[in-house]
């Protein structure tokens, strides 16, 4: 009889161990998971301005070979008009162009944006 009481006390602290475990993590989880979303926003935080960082440089790099574009294209259009040829005046129309859009790229991806 008193074995059987003793595996009976036994089996009462085992499901109380089980229960205080199952318990803990429950509280656990939830602390967890009430704060993670302020961890995820932080961590995006880090990212979008590492990335932000990335596009201001990348930006100025493209706007500035733009800009020696442009004024490379402007220079061939003004030997372009002493020769006789018009094909050489379309290309360096095209590479004005093509010149001042990298020149704005930048404002371009913000507008796009």
């Amino acid at each position: 009889m008193k074995m059987i009481k003793n595996k009976m006390i036994k089996k009462k602290n085992d499901r109380n161990k089980v229960l205080k475990n199952l318990l803990f993590s429950l509280v656990f989880v939830t602390v967890i998971t009430i704060y993670s979303p302020v961890w995820a926003t932080d961590a995006a935080n880090v990212v979008v301005e590492k990335f932000t960082a990335f596009q201001n440089l990348l930006g100025g790099v493209i706007s500035s070979i733009g800009s020696i574009i442009t004024l490379w294209g402007i220079s061939e259009w003004g030997i372009a008009f002493q020769g006789s040829e018009g094909t050489m005046q379309a290309n360096a129309f095209k590479r004005i162009a093509g010149g001042f859009v990298m020149a704005m790229a930048p404002q371009i991806l913000t507008a796009i944006m």
